[in-house]
């Protein structure tokens, strides 16, 4: 008879009193966090692969609404307009809701619908990857998950090339170098 209410506590009436919106986190902590995530200025001393002058556009933060967070940078060679790249990062804390995991995978996933192109991006790091849709011939993205953060990485070529591996190519190097200097310290 214990087992019964046990079971009926776990499936029933617990649900009864949470409702159906209540889910539990999972147990993994979040990896990327305001009060350690890079600014755009440590990218470029971290890494000597990108581009030297770094700008940052925006970083969004509210911690009195919430701990998650987003960063737009841009780098350019110093006196220069290309190549240029730019990073796009967003990171989802965990809540009482939501993991940080499942918020970022939701925002991944929402993010990368916008593309059609299924090739494999071929990046050995992150949890998922994918393209997105190219503007030109100089110009490609793509766009990763890594647990708790999402990272939106567009890369234009100094001068066009004739396929798209031309752009993609320097880019997987670019995503590597701010993935690699992104990591918590």
């Amino acid at each position: 008879m214990a087992t019964a209410l046990a079971v009926f506590w776990a499936t029933g009436f617990g649900s009864f009193l949470w409702g159906t919106d209540h889910k539990t986190s999972d147990a993994t902590p979040d990896k990327y966090r305001d009060t350690d995530f890079a600014a755009c200025t440590d990218f470029t001393t971290r890494s000597p692969e990108l581009p030297r002058d770094a700008s940052e556009v925006a970083r969004n933060w509210y911690p009195e609404i919430s701990k998650d967070g987003i960063l737009l940078c841009s780098f350019t060679p110093p006196d220069q307009q290309r190549p240029l790249v730019r990073l796009q990062a967003s990171w989802f804390a965990t809540t009482a809701a939501q993991s940080g995991s499942e918020h970022a995978n939701t925002n991944f996933t929402g993010a990368s619908a916008l593309s059609n192109d299924d090739s494999p991006v071929g990046l050995t790091f992150g949890d998922k990857a994918r393209w997105l849709p190219e503007k030109s011939q100089a110009d490609c993205g793509l766009i990763f998950l890594d647990r708790n953060a999402v990272f939106q990485i567009h890369y234009t070529a100094a001068t066009p090339g004739g396929n798209p591996e031309s752009c993609r190519g320097p880019l997987r190097k670019m995503a590597q170098a701010l993935y690699t200097a992104a990591q918590p310290r």
